[in-house]
């Protein structure tokens, strides 16, 4: 039996358009946030780190045996300094381009999504990543839309992963702003409910928020 996917590849996953498995056109920075927040949530979900004090604090360095995770556990317990969450999000955002590949890669290596490279005038020129049998992004998609509608208590996971996709602007990307409509209350009990994804999408917010003003105010005309 394959073990669950993480937030990290279910966050990458649902960042795919179903039917291409081209890259949906999100806000710029928020993937890269989202999946910052993915692995200090998926390391805090581990027992290896904790979020909520000033500071991330590690609690075990040993490594997960997960490659998304483990690179980035042993950079944090390694580092010299202390560092609060702000500051982990920025680093890891940074390494966006790292983060995504590798969650794509370990996705096609467990069978989930395949590599497609689409060639224009014999030069490749777009790649895209099709899954096989689309049962993992339909799961995830019905599972986060059941929770949203209903009102069943959320696992801990499936709180985190809604926290950071809430936190990080790409809810309504992924499953529609139809689906989430009138439902904002719901969607903020669930994120409540989750201190790991909570802190995280907290700060992830409030950099995405910081970045979008220096942009639009860079832009403003004199």
């Amino acid at each position: 039996m394959k073990p669950p996917l993480i937030l990290g590849e279910e966050i990458v996953l649902l960042s795919l358009d179903d039917s291409t498995g081209a890259q949906l056109p999100l806000m710029p920075q928020a993937l890269g946030y989202g999946l910052a927040g993915a692995v200090l949530a998926d390391l805090e979900l581990a027992g290896r780190i904790a979020t909520q004090t000033k500071c991330v604090e590690v609690l075990d360095a040993a490594p997960t045996g997960n490659p998304l995770l483990d690179p980035w556990l042993y950079r944090i317990a390694t580092d010299k300094k202390r560092h609060p969450i702000a500051h982990w999000l920025q680093t890891l955002s940074d390494k966006k381009g790292a983060l995504e590949q590798a969650a794509l890669d370990h996705l096609i290596e467990r069978g989930v999504l395949k590599r497609q490279d689409k060639k224009i005038l014999w030069v490749i020129g777009l790649r895209r990543y099709p899954t096989i049998h689309n049962e993992e992004r339909v799961e995830v998609k019905t599972r986060l839309v059941r929770l949203i509608e209903g009102d069943e208590q959320p696992t801990h996971f499936d709180a985190t992963l809604i926290s950071l996709l809430s936190g990080c602007y790409l809810l309504s990307e992924v499953l529609g702003a139809d689906i989430l409509e009138g439902r904002s209350a719901r969607i903020a009990g669930i994120a409540d409910t989750d201190p790991v994804g909570r802190e995280v999408a907290a700060a992830s917010r409030e950099a995405i928020d910081a970045l979008m003003l220096a942009q639009s105010s860079s832009t403003a005309p004199f």
